[in-house]
């Protein structure tokens, strides 16, 4: 990981990661979130990898331990009305920077998961949840608190099953949406409907 080798020149250097999901979804909203660490966390890392590589037990598991640690760490959110009002792509650059900025202080190096963001020294890493731990653990938080939203906003629209696809386009998602057109939470702009 990136991080080990920054520490060998300098221990106490602190690194932000920042990581999304939700950007390919039919529902819901796009999570970003920033993670800021050095050497003194690694204690609490060792676990830490790509999110989609854990289960979502253990990723709440790690979220739960995070929580109880004093690593900092930032989430931004954009619902699915601003990803149809600006784009996905913007939308994408807003969770981004506003979880970096809400953590930096200007000496941190920052990676970001292959994105281009216009912040400090920051530099995008393709494959950054494999490369960096931070990114890695940003990805984690970003997933739980996403995943979390989705299953607690689930009970209110029982046939679109988001419990379980968390607002991406499986086969009983895109079903329910034939059947029963578009909730309050689904992307219009994604053009869903079929024609």
């Amino acid at each position: 990981m990136i991080e080990h080798t920054i520490w060998e020149q300098n221990p106490n250097q602190y690194v932000i990661g920042a990581d999304e999901v939700g950007r390919g979804c039919f529902a819901g909203p796009i999570v970003g979130c920033a993670v800021k660490i050095n050497q003194k966390d690694s204690k609490h890392l060792s676990e830490v990898k790509d999110s989609k590589k854990l289960s979502p037990k253990k990723r709440n598991v790690i979220f739960n331990q995070i929580k109880d640690t004093d690593i900092m760490y930032a989430i931004s959110i954009c619902d699915n009305n601003q990803i149809d009002k600006y784009g996905i792509q913007k939308a994408n650059e807003v969770v981004l920077s506003e979880s970096i900025n809400k953590l930096i202080s200007g000496s941190e190096k920052i990676y970001v998961d292959h994105f281009n963001i216009d912040i400090g020294n920051a530099e995008s890493l393709t494959r950054g949840e494999d490369k960096s731990i931070s990114i890695a653990l940003a990805s984690i938080i970003a997933k739980v608190s996403r995943d979390n939203y989705m299953i607690k906003i689930s009970d209110k629209y029982p046939e679109y099953d988001f419990a379980s696809n968390k607002g991406y386009g499986t086969l009983k998602h895109r079903d329910a949406i034939f059947k029963n057109g578009l909730t309050e939470l689904h992307r219009s702009s994604f053009n869903l409907m079929p024609k």
